[in-house]
């Protein structure tokens, strides 16, 4: 593996450290922004420019009322829709959905309590998971030829390592690079219509 390859992605880890430490990002492949945003339960009247820094304060708010982000920022990168989640990781539990035309995978971050795993999906199924610190789950084959030399398989790498790698295996399965100008620019923000999941406070106040 280019050492190069390595320690670029060494540099977008750290920036996903500030900006992105819970959360999750999806690599999808659809016709619109628009579609990918409707697979995620987002509302298409709330769409809106925004930076990833503006929505992860506006997720944090959300947490305070659903225990959710509820917040989609959608752009496009190659022939890619690139999904990021704030504080939560509603493309890895749609990835099914948003493989149907052809392949997504999911990239969830936890910092603040040292989970990690990606998803990987084709044509409408599954196929496996990468977690730090465990087997994989499901089939791997799939994308067996990409991982050589990546530590993403088994094992309990540095998270820094484990999250370097597993983007480049990203890289691998998508052909298109996640570079730090991509994150830092505006893309198009939805908000998230109501959810099962969404746990209000106890007293019922909301986030005004």
């Amino acid at each position: 593996m280019s050492t190069d390859l390595e320690a670029f992605y060494r540099g977008v880890v750290a920036d996903l450290a500030e900006s992105l430490p819970d959360g999750s990002i999806t690599w999808c492949q659809a016709a619109s922004a628009e579609d990918v945003a409707v697979a995620l339960g987002g509302e298409l009247s709330s769409a809106v420019p925004c930076s990833l820094s503006e929505a992860r304060g506006e997720a944090g708010h959300h947490v305070q009322w659903s225990g959710h982000g509820k917040t989609l920022v959608i752009g496009e990168l190659g022939s890619w829709f690139v999904v990021v989640e704030p504080d939560d990781w509603n493309g890895s539990e749609s990835l099914p959905r948003l493989s149907e035309s052809g392949e997504a995978v999911s990239i969830h971050l936890g910092d603040t309590l040292g989970h990690y795993d990606l998803h990987y999906a084709r044509q409408g199924e599954q196929l496996c998971r990468f977690r730090w610190g465990a087997e994989p789950d499901g089939d791997p084959s799939p994308v067996a030829d990409l991982l050589s030399g990546l530590l993403v398989t088994s094992g309990t790498p540095p998270f820094d390592e484990w999250k370097m790698h597993a983007l480049i295996l990203v890289e691998r399965i998508t052909g298109v690079r996640l570079i730090a100008e991509w994150l830092s620019r505006e893309h198009v923000r939805f908000v998230q219509g109501p959810h099962a999941r969404d746990v209000p406070p106890d007293d019922g106040e909301l986030w005004p």
